[in-house]
């Protein structure tokens, strides 16, 4: 029996949709420990607890492997970021809010410059310098003022800012603790020297 050709496309259009979730890994005891020790550290656990589960394809990794796998969402998030701005400024010149947009846009070209730059560094085993660049990171962000964009753009850009925040925050803790060498962090006085919002 021939299957005809449109029902075979939506079959593969429904697998293709749903994979995200087939793919969602059942991760062991340890790398569930380094999760929460991680995200424990966050202004928005949820959010942190979901992404590297989101992003995690394997059922156990170490701290190393989490590390990597945040700095790279990180410079995902950057990017995404950084080509939404230039979307806006195709889409909305206004010349009072271009100048803000301008600011945003050069605060995530520097976000990408210095999260690659922290991976290189991840990846040499400097750790006292990546953590160092990754907390200068947070400073970088806060360059960039959203309150003047008109809506819709300013919720848009305001939650990107707001996920980019938070993977800074989750860089400098599982950086922190890889730096350290210990796996648990919790009480650090990372997060609230740094990370005042």
């Amino acid at each position: 029996m021939k299957f005809p050709r449109g029902i075979f496309l939506v079959i593969i259009l429904v697998f293709y949709i749903l994979t995200p979730y087939i793919e969602a890994v059942e991760v062991d005891g340890p790398t569930e420990a380094l999760i929460r020790s991680i995200c424990v550290e966050n202004e928005d656990y949820g959010f942190c607890y979901k992404i590297i589960h989101e992003k995690l394809k394997a059922p156990t990794a170490t701290l190393k492997e989490l590390t990597a796998l945040i700095l790279h969402t990180a410079i995902d998030q950057a990017n995404d970021t950084y080509i939404f701005i230039d979307n806006i400024f195709h889409e909305w010149p206004g010349p009072k809010e271009k100048t803000g947009l301008k600011t945003c846009h050069a605060v995530f070209n520097r976000e990408i410059t210095s999260f690659l730059e922290i991976r290189f560094l991840f990846s040499k085993k400097e750790y006292e310098h990546m953590v160092k660049t990754i907390l200068s990171t947070a400073k970088i962000l806060d360059g960039c003022k959203t309150d003047l964009l008109i809506p819709p753009y300013r919720n848009l850009l305001t939650e990107k800012k707001r996920v980019m925040r938070i993977l800074i925050t989750m860089s400098a803790v599982s950086g922190y603790m890889v730096k350290n060498g210990k796996a648990s962090l919790l009480g650090s006085i990372v997060t609230p020297q740094y990370f005042i919002y």
